[in-house]
């Protein structure tokens, strides 16, 4: 048995948490940039559609009828975090399968009650994290997800449903549409309508034999899980990583070089700082830049590539290769709106071959530099040490005019508390602990 927990419009109900203000009212949370709306409210969803630019609902924010909020990645990671280990107390194979959803392994729990189970752990990562969730329930992982599409949209089921206690599965099936299945994407979709496949019920009654003509094994094991033959297992352990990207729309559209080496330089930073985390190494490193997809002329992009040669995740040896690639890559009379840096040929860290003419003195003094900058700026502050091709008061950045805080993460974000003091009847706000010390 298998359990999908779905965080409900994760983003925004990220920002509500410390909000308790916003209770019962529309929030939306907007891409990169500020470009259009990516998440929202169940409230804001009677108002504002998917994609909708931040520009045609501009004004009803600034009259209070809609509350937006830019992207804030760090609040929405360690939200998921403290998600994920509320659920490893309900079972010991727990996999995140994004950044708001997991599945839960429930072998074995014969002696539960799954859907009681399924309202209790609903109800504890509800008033551990403030964070709503949608438990759905069955015999495979396919049908999990599928159970939790249902219950999130049947008000009904208060959010869990075990579709072992079902008595017509197949009901349900006929009323969903294909491309709903986990893992049928739009051109899967596509190509099963043209086959009349429509529905849930429809796939799950094809024939096996065409199925795994058409789409193979993995769609064969779609049809499989439809009818309660469990062929995905819990991947507890996260597949290894192949590639390390990080990539940024800049707050306007950039002319100059400087600007642009600045950012590569920035996103270098962030991708050496990710594989030291992930205690690995890349091999070959890639630097791109590209205009707008949205104007018909002076259209340019490129991409330049490197060998890496020892493989490396040090930041001061990946900034002067990024610099290079992006002088080389950089065409002048253009208006560029993005860039990205891209790891990959990664390898562990203890996986790499040494090199015959260099000291072992040589590796690990960069191997101890980078660690203390790494600590430097993880406990006191991000980029309190960076490397001077960051800049210093970059003007690329992204807009983010609807930040809000990272109240999780960062000290001086932390949620205040206003007292009420009934002797006096005054609000007092507690003293100011931003300067206080941080424990070592």
């Amino acid at each position: 048995m298998f359990a999908l927990v779905d965080c409900n419009s994760f983003f925004a109900s990220c920002e509500k948490v410390f909000r308790p203000d916003l209770e019962g009212k529309p929030v939306v949370v907007l891409s990169n940039n500020d470009g259009c709306v990516v998440a929202r409210s169940p409230e804001a969803k009677k108002l504002v559609a998917m994609q909708t630019t931040l520009y045609e609902i501009r004004d009803r924010i600034h009259r209070g009828e809609i509350h937006a909020f830019s992207s804030n990645p760090v609040l929405y990671r360690d939200m998921s975090r403290r998600v994920i280990e509320t659920l490893q107390q309900f079972s010991p194979e727990v996999e995140q399968y994004s950044i708001d959803e997991a599945f839960l392994g429930l072998h074995g729990f014969t002696q539960l009650d799954l859907a009681e189970y399924g309202e209790t752990i609903r109800a504890t990562v509800g008033q551990w994290t403030g964070i709503p969730v949608t438990v759905g329930i069955a015999s495979t992982k396919t049908l999990a997800k599928l159970a939790s599409h249902v219950a999130k949209r049947t008000p009904d089921l208060s959010g869990v449903l075990d579709l072992e206690t079902v008595s017509d599965i197949d009901a349900i099936l006929a009323s969903i549409e294909v491309g709903a299945l986990w893992g049928i994407g739009r051109n899967l979709k596509a190509k099963l309508n043209a086959m009349g496949i429509t529905t849930a019920l429809q796939l799950k009654q094809a024939n096996e034999s065409l199925i795994k003509k058409k789409f193979g094994l993995l769609g064969l094991r779609t049809v499989l899980e439809l009818r309660g033959t469990a062929c995905f297992p819990m991947e507890p352990v996260a597949a290894p990583k192949t590639m390390r990207i990080v990539s940024r729309s800049f707050g306007h559209l950039v002319t100059g070089l400087s600007d642009i080496k600045e950012a590569v330089a920035t996103y270098t930073t962030r991708c050496a700082e990710k594989l030291r985390k992930d205690g690995l190494v890349a091999g070959h490193f890639t630097v791109t830049m590209r205009t707008s997809y949205y104007r018909k002329d002076n259209q340019y992009a490129a991409a330049r590539s490197v060998e890496l040669d020892p493989p490396t995740n040090d930041t001061a040896a990946l900034i002067p290769i990024a610099l290079s690639l992006a002088e080389q890559a950089f065409k002048p009379g253009y208006e560029y709106l993005k860039a990205k840096v891209i790891a990959t040929e990664l390898i562990p860290v203890d996986a790499v071959q040494g090199d015959l003419f260099s000291t072992p003195a040589d590796p690990e003094k960069r191997d101890r530099l980078m660690q203390t900058v790494d600590s430097l700026n993880r406990t006191i502050g991000p980029d309190l040490v960076k490397f001077g091709a960051l800049g210093l008061k970059p003007t690329w950045t992204m807009r983010a005019d609807y930040f809000s805080k990272r109240y999780t993460t960062h000290w001086q974000e932390l949620p205040k508390v206003t007292v009420w003091h009934s002797q006096n009847r005054t609000w007092q706000q507690p003293p100011d602990h931003s300067k206080v010390p941080r424990p070592k």
